[in-house]
């Protein structure tokens, strides 16, 4: 079984293949805000220096949030048309969800965190030492502001590390760094939801048989877009 990921929920974007083998690829590129123009141009490339065709993938895996709102409808608009005209299936995972998988094996507790902006985070939590996921994860998925994220932590300091990862390391760093417990700071290079993890998690959802029909993916954006606020502020205040 060959399974592609794909992620553009931030601004590195990435995309990998995955079969019975292992990894096979794995291609990652800063996007700049050009997902719709790039995405499509490094799948190729990727399936060519991989030696696939396209009508070889048997599933598709999408970072469905949060994230980039934009960029989560391009990433998902273009594994949604593979689906559709490939008649496969597609997994729906969320970016926090991958970023932990980046740490699952590390000993302790794992927080991916995610810029939200004015000093709150996307985030949730995980316990580490697990390949499932599923049950690693001890905290639904929120927006949190960056001081209410450490007390909650604070709170449940067992001694152990509390590993953070995800963009929102470097923009809050120092905040992490007086936290006053066992802060670990990931590289930058685990922050990003990788491709080749996505396609990984992606391939052992559909062997155990939890792929999803194209129509019943959605976006996991966890507060609504902005330019929705400021619409509804504009004709609210025009009543």
């Amino acid at each position: 079984m060959l399974v592609m990921g794909i992620d553009t929920s931030g601004a590195v974007g990435s995309v990998g293949l995955y079969n019975d083998d292992g990894v096979l690829g794995e291609i990652n590129i800063k996007l700049k805000r050009r997902h719709s123009e790039r995405l499509l141009p490094v799948i190729d490339r990727l399936l060519m220096e991989c030696g696939r065709e396209i009508d070889q993938i048997n599933g598709v895996g999408v970072v469905t949030g949060p994230g980039s709102f934009t960029g989560l409808r391009i990433g998902m608009s273009t594994a949604k048309s593979f689906a559709q005209v490939l008649n496969i299936p597609v997994v729906g995972l969320s970016s926090l969800d991958i970023l932990a998988y980046n740490l699952i094996i590390a000993e302790g507790w794992i927080v991916p965190v995610i810029d939200a902006r004015n000093a709150r985070v996307y985030t949730s939590l995980y316990r580490g030492w697990s390949r499932d996921i599923k049950n690693a994860k001890v905290r639904d998925e929120r927006a949190l502001s960056v001081n209410d994220l450490i007390n909650e932590l604070s709170s449940i300091d067992d001694g152990k590390p509390f590993y953070f990862v995800g963009n929102g390391v470097e923009e809050y760093r120092e905040v992490w760094e007086k936290a006053g417990f066992n802060c670990v700071l990931a590289p930058r290079s685990a922050g990003i939801p990788h491709g080749g993890s996505i396609a990984e998690l992606s391939f052992y959802h559909l062997k155990n048989g939890q792929g999803q029909n194209y129509l019943e993916v959605s976006a996991n954006y966890l507060k609504r877009p902005q330019a929705e606020i400021n619409w509804e502020r504009k004709h609210k205040s025009g009543d």
